[in-house]
C-alpha cells in the first residue's frame, strides 16, 4: 500500500495500492483499519489537528470517526462492488 488518506479537504478518502491485490485481502485490511479507530484509537492517533498541519484541525471529530467505523464494521466490507460479498474474519 502507497496511501491510505484524505483525499483534499472533507472529501473522503483514498487507497492507492501498487501492484495487484486480492479484493478479500484489501478488505480485510480495511476492516482490520476501522476496527482500530472503533476501539483503540486515540487523539494521538489523529494527525492535523493543529493549525500549522490543517486549515480545519477544529473539525476533527474522533467520536464521529469512532461512530462512523463502528457502523461500517458491523454492516459489513464487501470484496465486489458489484455484488454483496461480505469479508467475515480479519487479518
Amino acid at each position: 500500500m502507497l496511501d491510505y488518506s484524505p483525499f483534499g479537504c472533507r472529501t473522503g478518502f483514498h487507497l492507492i495500492l501498487c501492484g495487484e491485490h486480492d479484493p478479500i485481502h484489501v478488505a480485510k485490511a480495511l476492516k482490520g483499519s476501522l476496527k482500530f479507530i472503533a476501539n483503540e484509537a486515540t487523539w494521538d492517533d489523529v494527525q492535523g489537528t493543529t493549525i500549522e498541519c490543517c486549515g480545519n484541525y477544529r473539525d476533527h471529530q474522533l467520536f464521529s470517526a469512532k461512530e462512523c467505523s463502528k457502523k461500517i464494521v458491523e454492516e459489513g466490507i464487501g470484496s465486489d462492488p458489484f455484488d454483496r460479498k461480505v469479508v467475515q474474519e480479519s487479518l
